[in-house]
């Protein structure tokens, strides 16, 4: 979820300087009567039309990352669009696949989490969001997106005004979102196994087909699928900057050994349910067989 561009955006007191107001979420509630919170964020609520998952968890002016009271914990699953696309990925009015990077996983277990933080007293998995100390998190000019063929930049895509003042004095919101590596995936959040051991870039941006017009303009809450070559050969010719998957993993063995200890380490630390995680390997080399010896996807 996030909150859309009306202050006040933390649960904490803050200040707004436009205004002179001070305010907060949770600001009105003795500490004994605050909520256990959980914010959970696709990447998709970091991007575009007002979205800006990063006010959660920022000072109102994106310079300093905001303290996170000690009954709340926010979370990204990093390389996520709003609602996940179907397991084979389909193109859905984007230039690019929609995104079906599946983060159920997650929420199954901070819903277990959560139960158990109400019931027992026992605390969650710490909060996991991108953070500007770490530069996980950026102003969207500083994002280090690299140059996909057939891919239009993020950095095209506008930032957010605030809805809460008068018509004729909006104010630009900053624009802060998650930084990425070198094949386009996020740094900070949750990294379940397609982005932590990737096939693709996973984006929570898309821009819209020529097709259905305004393609400089992005498809509202959708993200982007886009394949790593699989070869060697086929990432030069198309001078794809991202290593192949030939060349990352080199064999389905090797593949699948690196996503089932990643897998098995986000169980360890709660962020998945051990009863999934042999789920999860399966739907991950079901994908590395789809794109590697051509093997249908089946519905999972």
């Amino acid at each position: 979820m996030t909150h859309y561009p009306l202050f006040p955006y933390l649960d904490n007191d803050s200040r707004d300087d436009v205004t002179g107001r001070t305010d907060g979420l949770l600001a009105k509630l003795a500490p004994e009567l605050r909520p256990k919170i959980f914010y959970t964020n696709s990447s998709t609520e970091y991007w575009g039309g007002g979205r800006s998952a990063a006010l959660t968890h920022t000072t109102l002016d994106g310079r300093t990352d905001a303290q996170v009271p000690d009954n709340v914990r926010i979370y990204l699953f990093a390389g996520t669009q709003h609602v996940p696309a179907g397991f084979a990925a389909p193109f859905a009015g984007g230039q690019q696949r929609a995104n079906p990077n599946e983060y159920a996983w997650g929420h199954r277990a901070l819903a277990v989490a959560m139960e158990r933080w109400l019931r027992e007293d026992i605390a969650p998995p710490p909060s996991r969001h991108p953070r500007l100390a770490d530069h996980t998190l950026v102003p969207q000019q500083q994002i280090d997106f690299p140059a996909l063929p057939g891919v239009r930049s993020p950095l095209a895509i506008p930032g957010g005004y605030r809805a809460d003042l008068e018509e004729g004095t909006a104010h630009p919101l900053r624009f802060l979102v998650p930084q990425v590596d070198g094949d386009g995936n996020e740094l900070g959040g949750i990294s379940l196994p397609d982005v932590a051991v990737p096939l693709a870039t996973y984006a929570g941006w898309n821009f819209r087909h020529p097709a259905i017009g305004q393609p400089g303009e992005i498809l509202p809450l959708a993200g982007s699928y886009i394949p790593l070559p699989v070869t060697r050969a086929a990432r030069e010719a198309d001078r794809d900057p991202r290593p192949s998957i030939e060349e990352r993993y080199g064999s389905r063995a090797r593949y699948q050994g690196i996503v089932t200890d990643r897998a098995e380490e986000l169980a360890q630390e709660g962020y998945m349910l051990p009863e999934d995680v042999d789920i999860v390997v399966s739907r991950a080399l079901a994908r590395f067989d789809e794109m590697v010896t051509g093997t249908p996807l089946a519905a999972r």
